[in-house]
């Protein structure tokens, strides 16, 4: 089979799980919830909305900023961050249309304008996914390590499969040094981890109490989630594939939060991610005078 065929094979693959997911999610949440109360549970929530937006936009923030380092390396022009800013902002959000992998070719055609090769842009796209994979296994990781209810020989196999691909990449892109390469690791882990304390605190505040334990197995499952979501080419942002695979790995672990919370959460958040990715995007109108 061709490369190009394997590539509509995977496309299509993502788009059915991406939708399979979405259908899953929507029966399971009318077992749960009208509409009115979905509305009024959320609404419930607006006090806090500006803070989950806040702590979503940093997380966005430290992943460009990530990216900006990596572009740094192979232009052959200076610019600062409202460069980079801009051009991520303006592609991300094609990673929902058509679809995950479109925003890299969003970059991918506009790497002249940046003053980088086709190949260059290439490899950047490359190593900030491996990256994000790094950082991801970092993050979820470290707060699998607090979860009292994780065996040690899960804990063992999550730091060894995360030491064994931070190794792998050490190896490749001579271009940065391994310090480098370690740095953007570990912003990326903190930007991910972003997302993972956003959920677990949501879900803390419903259940009105404090359990630590709980809070961190919460985010290294949504960590987990978000990276199955990230990879699964052509499901629009994951849409459906990462709140799918949450679910699924909640019922793996028995979490110990009801299905209407974990349900109305995940949603939520999802809402919260597609806003900040709107509101990034909206941004690139007010900055693209002092960019082209």
């Amino acid at each position: 089979m061709s490369k190009e065929k394997l590539k509509k094979v995977a496309y299509s693959i993502g788009k059915l799980l991406g939708f399979l997911g979405l259908a899953f999610l929507f029966y399971k949440l009318s077992t749960e919830y009208t509409l009115e109360s979905f509305y009024t549970k959320a609404k419930a929530f607006q006090a806090y909305l500006p803070f989950f937006i806040l702590l979503n936009f940093l997380s966005s923030i430290i992943g460009i900023y990530v990216w900006h380092l990596m572009l740094k390396k192979y232009a052959k022009r200076n610019f600062g961050y409202l460069v980079s800013y801009y051009y991520f902002a303006k592609t991300e959000i094609a990673k929902y249309l058509p679809g995950n992998l479109f925003h890299f070719v969003g970059r991918q055609a506009m790497a002249s304008e940046l003053g980088i090769s086709q190949v260059a842009m290439a490899k950047v796209s490359l190593l900030f996914t491996l990256l994000l994979v790094a950082g991801t296994l970092i993050a979820s990781t470290l707060f699998a390590f607090f979860v009292s209810s994780v065996a040690f020989q899960m804990k063992l196999l999550l730091g060894v499969v995360t030491i064994v691909v931070i190794l792998g990449i050490l190896f490749i892109y001579p271009i940065f040094s391994n310090h480098e390469k370690l740095l953007l690791s570990i912003l990326f882990a903190f930007s991910i981890a972003l997302q993972g304390v956003l959920l677990a605190w949501m879900i803390q505040l419903q259940l009105g109490e404090q359990n630590l334990s709980l809070f961190f197995e919460v985010a290294a499952i949504y960590i987990l989630s978000w990276l199955i979501g990230f990879v699964t080419p052509g499901a629009s942002g994951g849409l459906g594939v990462r709140e799918g695979a949450f679910i699924a790995l909640a019922n793996f672990v028995q979490l110990s939060i009801s299905q209407d919370i974990v349900l109305f959460s995940i949603l939520f958040i999802r809402f919260i991610n597609i806003l900040v990715d709107l509101l990034l995007y909206f941004t690139t109108l007010f900055i693209q005078k002092r960019i082209v």
